[in-house]
């Protein structure tokens, strides 16, 4: 996976995703929305044969980057879950 920021202003950023689909997007959506502070977060693909897309985060008052840590900290954590039930 390759980011780069396109956009950064105070709480919101924009990042450029290079090989990542929706997999993986939809997952980190879904854990950013649950954040109550977090006001968007949404993800666009361009188009299915480019290897990128476009993450949207704005939040009330954290760094939107902080926002997208702990998101992913809590898919590693649901991962490690399910890995150690199977």
């Amino acid at each position: 996976m390759e980011v780069k920021v396109v956009e950064m202003d105070g709480n919101y950023v924009k990042l450029e995703i290079r090989g990542e689909d929706h997999t993986y997007l939809n997952l980190l959506q879904h854990y950013l929305l649950e954040d109550e502070d977090v006001e968007i977060a949404r993800y666009y693909i361009p188009h299915p044969l480019q290897d990128r897309a476009e993450l949207v985060v704005k939040t009330k008052s954290k760094n939107p980057l902080e926002a997208i840590k702990e998101a992913n900290e809590k898919i590693v954590k649901a991962c490690d879950e399910l890995l150690a039930q199977i």
